[in-house]
């Protein structure tokens, strides 16, 4: 294979093109006026709550969720209550909380703009992006190293994914940790270097402590590197399963930090699950009324969000607090046709992938980024068409993969993404149902772009390495 220096005009250009979009891209959201973020549906104050971090808005309470729009102001303010949820995200905020304190310690002011945490992340993610640009150029792989930017400029920088920046949510670390993971496993499949075993070792356990669905995922994609790439991939699964088993060991002692906020969102997991999927799809509901003695008001919320509930959810449903999570999973799994219905509820609801209900304007009443800044998440829509075609995707991919006899480090990441997009799908399923259902897959529809980066890389290959018998001739 060529060297970087010997590659052709196009090649040099389309790199140099496809790093000014990304940037730009990246940086048009994170610096414009007003603030681009996803709005507060209330999730995002169980982690800035770790650094007693809130938006100031004087008069309200600092636990107050804000969907209509995010705010831009944040400042040091106690949580009414013991609300910590700890993340790998904390790696991102901290840093930041901690300038911030420094700031304040040193006269600053005592209010602080999220766009330094926006332009912090964004920072890191260009980083990454340079280190495995320059990675698969010294080990003579252009292809791989234009299949990469064309994916971190058309999904990573996407506004679906980067108007997590500005915000506390958890997803803003698990879309990080889901990039650094891929990009770097597939650097250690072309060479384990100490660099790119690291790397993917970091991007596992960011990923797998970034949220708690999360918790088993870098495991699930140890497992199908060391199946799709047999010996040439063992290092690199390995390293994900050592990574991925820290982070979810530390997960189930996050877990066990029982607080009254863990508590009910665990009761609201399972109603969620028992009201939208359970009920709504058993073959025998009375088998599971009886199982679970649930109320007759719980069942009339069947097919409906608990949000809607006139009080706490355990105020409707008497019994929700002696529901165990194995016992509602396997009233579905026992059932084949039920648990067949449910799986159709994926497709139904995987998109849109930008979530609608959250404004990204602030000032705004559930505003969205301007049409300047596009998103394939306005292709998209809500069509279930694009949603079975995602869906469907990465193992189509991994299928032509099988079947042309590709390399072993193709069908490791052909099968990581096919494999991590069900996982993903399948656990935001049975942990809260269809309530907020888009958001809670949003790294799902990552995956099936991501896999598209296997055929770029195979154009690119064949452009670069066309001429290649003649230029051995000669």
């Amino acid at each position: 294979m060529p060297e970087s220096a010997s590659l052709p005009s196009w090649a040099r250009v389309a790199l140099v093109a496809l790093a000014v979009f990304a940037i730009f891209r990246g940086v048009a959201l994170v610096r414009h006026d007003p603030l681009l973020a996803l709005a507060n549906n209330y999730d995002q104050i169980r982690y800035s709550s770790c650094l007693t971090i809130a938006p100031w808005r004087p008069g309200a309470r600092t636990d107050l969720a804000n969907p209509p729009a995010p705010y831009s102001r944040f400042a040091f303010l106690p949580p009414p209550r013991d609300m910590c949820t700890l993340s790998s995200d904390l790696l991102f905020t901290a840093p930041i909380a901690w300038t911030w304190r420094l700031s304040e310690a040193m006269g600053g002011r005592e209010i602080h703009s999220i766009r330094r945490l926006a332009e912090w992340r964004l920072l890191i993610w260009f980083a990454v992006a340079a280190w495995a640009t320059l990675f698969f150029l010294r080990e003579r792989r252009a292809d791989l190293a234009l299949a990469h930017l064309a994916g971190f400029a058309l999904v990573a920088m996407d506004p679906a994914n980067t108007l997590y920046l500005a915000t506390f949510y958890g997803e803003a670390a698990a879309v990080f940790g889901l990039y650094l993971t891929l990009v770097a496993l597939v650097a250690a499949l072309v060479r384990p270097t100490r660099a790119a075993l690291a790397m993917t070792a970091a991007g596992a356990l960011i990923l797998g402590l970034s949220k708690y669905q999360h918790l088993m995922l870098p495991i699930v994609l140890g497992l199908a590197v060391w199946l799709g790439a047999g010996r040439v991939g063992r290092r690199v699964a390995l390293v994900l399963f050592v990574a991925g088993t820290i982070g979810a060991g530390a997960q189930v002692v996050n877990g066990m930090q029982w607080t009254e906020m863990a508590r009910d969102i665990a009761w609201i997991n399972r109603a969620d699950y028992v009201l939208d999927v359970l009920l709504a799809e058993t073959s025998d509901r009375d088998r599971v009324v009886q199982k679970l003695a649930i109320n007759d008001e719980c069942l009339d919320y069947i097919g409906k969000s608990v949000y809607v509930m006139p009080g706490r959810v355990d105020q409707t449903c008497k019994t929700v607090d002696a529901w165990r999570n194995r016992t509602l999973w396997w009233l579905l799994v026992s059932d084949p046709p039920a648990l067949g219905r449910a799986l159709l509820h994926i497709p139904r609801k995987l998109l849109p992938w930008q979530p609608r209900y959250l404004g990204a304007v602030e000032g705004g009443n559930n505003e969205h980024q301007p049409a300047w800044m596009p998103s394939l998440d306005l292709v998209f829509g809500n069509r279930i068409a694009f949603a079975w075609t995602l869906l469907l995707v990465p193992w189509l991919i991994v299928a032509a993969c099988v079947k042309r006899g590709t390399a072993p480090a193709a069908r490791a990441f052909a099968l990581a993404c096919a494999t991590g997009m069900v996982a993903v799908s399948v656990v935001a399923l049975f942990g809260d149902g269809d309530v907020e259902f888009t958001k809670h897959a949003h790294l799902a529809v990552n995956f099936a772009l991501a896999s598209l980066c296997l055929p770029f890389a195979a154009l690119f290959h064949r452009a670069l390495f066309r001429r290649a018998p003649a230029e051995s001739r000669a």
